[in-house]
């Protein structure tokens, strides 16, 4: 493949990463801000759940916490894939081509596979919390509704 065949591939490459960062941490904000929510509606005197929908709303709560916890663990995550990244990189430009290289190059791999495991179960918990969240929410103000 020439140079000429790549640069596509490179910054597509690019676009993709910049936008699974941009995902993780809109996952991540819009998680911390339904937990707000919720924290406000646990607050309200009138807002008084029994049964189903009381299991539902910690149900929701649990799986925003959990979805903001691996948000954090993600940013961490590629805080350190792109510092060894960055070695790499800096390895190459040495023309430094040994073990620790290829050590590297398999850290990042798994440090890649790990992101995009934790970023599937972000983006499920976030969808499970918010979906419970609306349902408890339109069924506690049914009323008002229809």
């Amino acid at each position: 493949m020439t140079d000429a065949n790549k640069e596509p591939f490179i910054r597509w490459q690019g676009r993709s990463l910049e936008y699974l960062s941009y995902a993780i941490n809109l996952f991540l904000g819009l998680s911390i801000a339904a937990i707000g929510f919720e924290m406000s509606l646990l607050k309200d005197t009138n807002f008084v759940l029994d049964g189903w929908l009381r299991c539902f709303f910690t149900i929701s709560l649990a799986s925003l916490v959990l979805a903001s916890g691996l948000g954090v663990a993600c940013v961490l995550n590629r805080v350190k894939d792109y510092r060894d990244t960055t070695a790499i990189a800096r390895k190459k430009s040495k023309d430094e081509y040994d073990e620790e290289l290829d050590e590297l190059r398999e850290i990042v791999g798994v440090i890649g596979s790990r992101t995009r495991t934790l970023f599937n179960w972000q983006a499920w918990l976030f969808s499970v919390g918010v979906f419970l969240l609306v349902l408890v929410m339109v069924v506690f103000h049914s009323g008002k509704l229809f």
